[in-house]
């Protein structure tokens, strides 16, 4: 999943709306939906200040311990072979 999919899910297992998520970082509610129509990747700071208003941390795991539970971010497109 991209970023911006891993954002929608962490909100809707906090059972919040996208827009609360951009009106929590004071932007504007549209914030969350804009992004991911664009087809945008945010910054690393950006993505952790929204995944923490849904509960979440933004962390790095070694792929043998990350969790069940755990919402993955794919990266792009030909990135492992960089």
């Amino acid at each position: 999943m991209d970023a911006y999919e891993a954002v929608k899910r962490a909100a809707e297992n906090k059972g919040i709306s996208t827009n609360s998520i951009g009106r929590a970082l004071g932007k504007a509610d549209s914030y969350v939906a804009s992004g991911a129509t664009r087809g945008s990747t945010p910054k690393a700071d950006t993505l952790a200040a929204m995944l923490e208003v849904c509960g979440y941390s933004l962390a790095a795991i070694p792929h043998a311990d990350v969790p069940d539970t755990a919402l993955v971010i794919d990266p792009p497109d030909g990135a492992a072979s960089r």
